[in-house]
């Protein structure tokens, strides 16, 4: 079988990926690549060759230098017009970019193209390969954003589309019923066999320090977490926070603008004036100022032993439709703090594996920290209940093993309704929310 997978156009990808969808690109396709023949397309970034070979994956990168210039041109146009619809909904949305890699997709003869979440490449990926059979893959949720006629459109081209968590899924569910039997439900995965418990060997753990870990992002809620940290440090004078990661920040489009989520409305301040943070330095002034590191993002086979450092990981999001950090602490026993939001209640079951919160609540934030700071049996406990839930729940083989499952059922279906594809050990049912600890 030959697999294609349509990177982001944006996104790093190859050994050693930065980015969630890079990520999880690559450790699919790594693993895909034992038994199958497998092609990445991506954009080409510093570092990275235009063609090469890793681990059996085959890679073609190309410029988007050209989409670019066009998309500025393009931007400056629409905000002449005072156009409401943002580029990234756009048919045109590297439209330059997608043309290349589906050729490319086309002359390698791929049964299967993996898209990741960008649905405007669908009809140019199916004029360029029309035998092929088409997998949307969604870790956002545009699809109950965008607009409904053109999604239903692009959606009939499709064979399968994959959420990363059952939020994802059940709103793609609820806005197209019409497409509801194409739709399963696949977690992210972590590498559990590299993400494991803290062992002396690792490094040194720091009792009482907090760690955060992804963009320095408005959606990510850190200036909720500083607040809270406040309130924390003046009960734990050993107490200290560590936000590790880049600071990209996400167009408010690209995290729920489009559809008009209150939550993202709500962070329109952040988006004006200062960085973002700029801002949250000035929340650190005075005496939280040496207790509180901004921490460069490392590459991603050094997260574990930054997780070794901590006592717990806190993910305060205001939006999130995974979040894989979340799931490579639990990997590692470490028990987790995160907002009752998207898909982190799929990860962490309140309680047992970590602490969930209400979003943008601070005072619910700071006691749920505090809790465990000041019960280390509570935190063992649930620390260890995580590296459970991760082993069987997020582990890289059970996710390759239910696409490898959903690709031999497409290319093997010869008209089968997709009813019977789907009603699958690999489908939805297996991935619903498991109350195993």
């Amino acid at each position: 079988m030959k697999i294609g997978f349509f990177s982001q156009p944006f996104d790093d990808c190859g050994p050693d990926p930065r980015g969630s969808i890079g990520i999880v690109t690559w450790e699919i396709a790594r693993r895909l690549a034992r038994s199958a023949d497998v092609l990445v397309g991506a954009p080409l970034t510093s570092g990275r060759l235009a063609k090469e070979t890793c681990e059996g994956v085959r890679f073609i990168r190309v410029a988007v230098r050209a989409d670019l210039k066009m998309l500025l041109l393009a931007d400056r146009t629409l905000s002449f017009l005072k156009s409401r619809k943002p580029l990234v909904t756009r048919s045109f949305y590297y439209w330059l970019y997608a043309i290349r890699i589906a050729r490319a997709m086309s002359e390698h003869r791929c049964d299967v193209i993996h898209i990741h979440n960008f649905c405007q490449f669908i009809p140019i990926v199916r004029a360029f390969n029309p035998r092929a059979k088409i997998v949307l893959h969604m870790s956002a949720n545009w699809l109950a954003e965008f607009d409904r006629g053109l999604i239903d459109s692009r959606l009939k081209n499709v064979d399968a589309i994959v959420g990363c968590s059952e939020y994802v899924t059940q709103g793609i569910r609820r806005r197209f019923p019409h497409h509801a039997q194409r739709c399963i439900t696949v977690f992210n995965g972590v590498d559990t066999d590299s993400f494991v418990p803290f062992d002396s060997c690792d490094g040194e753990l720091v009792p009482g320090r907090i760690i955060f870990i992804g963009r320095i992002s408005p959606e990510k809620g850190l200036h909720v977490l500083l607040d809270a940290f406040k309130f924390v440090a003046q009960r734990r004078p050993q107490a200290s926070l560590q936000i590790m990661g880049g600071p990209y920040v996400a167009p408010s489009d690209f995290v729920g603008g489009v559809g008009g989520d209150p939550a993202v409305k709500k962070l329109a301040r952040f988006y004006v004036g200062p960085s973002y943070i700029e801002q949250l330095r000035k929340q650190i002034s005075g005496p939280l100022e040496g207790r509180v590191i901004f921490s460069r993002e490392v590459p991603h086979d050094r997260v574990k032993s930054i997780l070794h450092s901590a006592a717990m990981l806190v993910q305060p999001s205001l939006v999130e439709t995974f979040g894989m950090p979340v799931a490579e602490a639990m990997a590692c026993s470490l028990p987790v703090v995160a907002s009752r939001i998207g898909g982190l209640p799929e990860i962490v079951v309140n309680g047992q594996t970590g602490l969930l919160v209400q979003p943008d609540d601070t005072q619910q934030l700071a006691e749920a920290i505090l809790q465990l700071i000041q019960n280390s049996e509570l935190s063992q406990t649930m620390g260890r209940a995580g590296r459970i839930r991760a082993e069987q729940l997020f582990s890289w083989s059970r996710v390759v093993a239910s696409f490898g499952s959903l690709y031999s059922k497409l290319c093997n279906s010869k008209g089968a309704s997709y009813s019977s594809l789907y009603d699958t050990p690999e489908s939805s049912k297996s991935h619903s929310i498991s109350q195993i600890p």
